[in-house]
């Protein structure tokens, strides 16, 4: 329920934007996440450690009340995360790094080209 009213949050404020900053935010939304991507190995090489979300199984206890009995137990089964960390393959990981920021200068250049396309127009 809750993805419901966020995913409609979203598309009320992207319909807020005006044409040109979607046409800039849609022209730059590769290279943000090329950034991302670059940050999180960068951090993962510095800690030495890479954080993955792992989904578990959780149990909550409840009290529910029924009409003919004074208080009854409730299980509810839900599934959660956990952050877990996985070791990093030092060698691997650097060479990752160098691909990405390598990636990153082209992507700037044609991002920037579309970027000045949408406020060309």
């Amino acid at each position: 329920m809750r993805v419901a009213g966020l995913i409609a949050l979203l598309a009320v404020l992207a319909a807020c934007a005006s044409p040109q900053q979607a046409c800039v935010r849609a022209a730059q939304a590769e290279l943000v996440e090329l950034d991302r991507q670059i940050a999180e190995s960068e951090a993962a090489l510095a800690r030495g450690y890479r954080l993955i979300q792992a989904t578990e199984p959780r149990t909550t206890l409840h009290i529910c009340a029924w009409p003919r009995e004074p208080v009854l137990f409730c299980t509810h089964h839900t599934p959660g995360t956990r952050a877990q960390r996985e070791i990093v393959n030092v060698p691997a990981e650097q060479a990752r790094l160098a691909s990405l920021r390598a990636q990153r200068d082209a992507l700037a250049v044609r991002a920037s080209q579309a970027v000045a396309a949408c406020r060309a127009s």
